[in-house]
C-alpha cells in the first residue's frame, strides 16, 4: 500500500507547512521551542570562527582594562557584537539556512538584536547555568513568535561539555514551572558542530555545566521583530570598527540599518522617498 502523504484527520482545516527539512525545523520550534539546523558552513570556517572566538574575547577584555573588570560584573565569556570586530561573524550570522528558517518562523521582517560569542570554560562558574529566557523578565505569551535564539555551535555540544538543557513547550506558559516539573522534564540537547541550536527565545533554557577538560564554544544570534531594540547598535558598532556597510538592502535591515531611530523628521521622510 502507498504510503499517504498527511495523516487523515477529520475537523482539521489548518495545517503547518511540510514541503522540506526546514519547514520540519519550523513545527518543531513552534511547538517544542527547540529544533536543530545544518548551517551549511565549512568544517575549514568553523575552525576560523572559533580561533576568532578567543581572538576577539581577547581583545574585549583589553578595552575595559583586563578580564577582572568582565569578572567583576558577570560577564566574563562573553565577546560582544563580534561581527562589528571580524566580518567572517557577519558571515555566520546570514548563513542562508538560518535566514530562510528565521523567515519562515517570524516572518519577512525581523532584525539581529545581538550576537554574542559564549566561552563555556570547565574550569568556571557559568552564569548561564540558571535558568532563563533570552527575552529576560518577561512573564506574558504571544500567540506568535516574537523572536528566537540561534546558537552556532563551534565544538560539538555534548553531555560531557554541558550542552545546553530546555524545557520544552515554555514559550506557551506565562510563568516558570515548579522545580520539580524542571528536574522532570529538563531535556540535555546535543548537535555537532557547524550546526545551529535555534529556540524559540521566550522558552525557558540554561547552559550545561562543562565536565569535559576543553572550552565549548558558540556563537549566539538573537534575531526578532523590528519593533524589538538591538542590545547593541549594530550599525554605528559596525561604522566605530570601520567594516563596510553590506550592499545587500535585505541584509542591511536585518543589521537593523533601517530599523534604527531617524535623527529628526527630515531624515525620517529621506528614508520613505523612492530610490
Amino acid at each position: 500500500m502507498q504510503e499517504r502523504q498527511f495523516f487523515e484527520a477529520y475537523g482539521v482545516t489548518e495545517r503547518l507547512p511540510q514541503a522540506d527539512a526546514i519547514d520540519e525545523a519550523v513545527a518543531e520550534l513552534r511547538i517544542n521551542g527547540v529544533t536543530t539546523l545544518a548551517s551549511g558552513l565549512s568544517a575549514d570556517f568553523i575552525e576560523m570562527l572559533r580561533r576568532g572566538l578567543d581572538e576577539v574575547y581577547t581583545v574585549q577584555a583589553a578595552e575595559m582594562g583586563g578580564e577582572e573588570k568582565l569578572l567583576s560584573m558577570n560577564d566574563a565569556d562573553i565577546a560582544r557584537c563580534m561581527l562589528s570586530y571580524d566580518p567572517n561573524y557577519l558571515t555566520a550570522a546570514t548563513a542562508p539556512p538560518l535566514l530562510e528558517l528565521t523567515r519562515r518562523f517570524i516572518g519577512p521582517q525581523f532584525v539581529l538584536l545581538m550576537q554574542n560569542g559564549i566561552l563555556n570554560r570547565p574550569e568556571r562558574e557559568n552564569y548561564q547555568a540558571k535558568w532563563h529566557r533570552d527575552l529576560n523578565y518577561q512573564h506574558w505569551t504571544s500567540s506568535k513568535p516574537l523572536a528566537m535564539n540561534a546558537l552556532l555551535c563551534l565544538d560539538g555540544f555534548t553531555l560531557e561539555n554541558g550542552a545546553t538543557h530546555v524545557l520544552a513547550g515554555t514559550q506557551h506558559v506565562a510563568s516558570f514551572p515548579t522545580d520539580a516539573f524542571a528536574r522532570a522534564h529538563e531535556r540535555q540537547i546535543t548537535a555537532p558542530a557547524g550546526s545551529f541550536l535555534i529556540m524559540d527565545a521566550m522558552m525557558f533554557h540554561r547552559a550545561g555545566i562543562n565536565r569535559s577538560k576543553k572550552v565549548r564554544r558558540a556563537v549566539n544570534h538573537v534575531i526578532g521583530l523590528p519593533f524589538m531594540a538591538q542590545q547593541i547598535d549594530i550599525p554605528s558598532a559596525m561604522a566605530r570598527r570601520g567594516q563596510r556597510v553590506p550592499a545587500d538592502p535585505a541584509i542591511r535591515n536585518y543589521l537593523g540599518y533601517r530599523w534604527s531611530p531617524a535623527a529628526d523628521a527630515v531624515e525620517w521622510r529621506s528614508r520613505r522617498l523612492p530610490a
